[in-house]
């Protein structure tokens, strides 16, 4: 069943006066008896719900405003285009600013992480792991004794 607009409006009035309960430091009992929840569980539940659509709707906006500020890099760079192609510095020193903030907006400049495998870094892990084995008791021959050997049965 949807709400009516006056219940969504109260509904989200309840959640805001929760929500800055909270922020006060006050626990789901006391924001329940304060607001009229039926229990801490719903007081929890109403906030809860409260912050995740605020997130959602806050991502939006970001969203919404991210692309704006794209609109206007492109209109920035048509106009600066033809003189930077032609060779003019000071244009393709400001083409070049308006590429960069393009890529920090669209998270291009971003760190990539490369692990690199060596045979120096795989020898120091296979002395690390034999290391362990042998904390544990298992000695590199014992290891190669136990994977050689049939099983015996110790009744002959």
């Amino acid at each position: 069943m949807v709400a009516s607009k006056a219940q969504q409006a109260a509904t989200a009035e309840r959640r805001s006066k929760a929500i800055r309960l909270k922020i006060q430091g006050k626990t789901y009992t006391e924001i329940a008896e304060l607001l009229g929840y039926d229990s801490k569980a719903s007081a929890c539940t109403d906030i809860k719900r409260a912050l995740e659509k605020h997130v959602v709707e806050e991502g939006l906006a970001v969203e919404a405003w991210r692309e704006l500020e794209l609109a206007r890099l492109d209109v920035l760079q048509q106009a600066i285009w033809p003189e930077a192609m032609e060779g003019s510095p000071r244009a393709i020193e400001t083409a070049l600013k308006i590429l960069d903030r393009r890529a920090k907006l669209l998270g291009l400049d971003s760190a990539v992480k490369l692990e690199v495998l060596t045979i120096d870094a795989l020898d120091a892990q296979i002395q690390r792991l034999e290391a362990e084995l042998g904390r544990a008791g298992l000695s590199a021959a014992d290891r190669e004794a136990d994977q050689a050997a049939p099983f015996e049965d110790p009744a002959g």
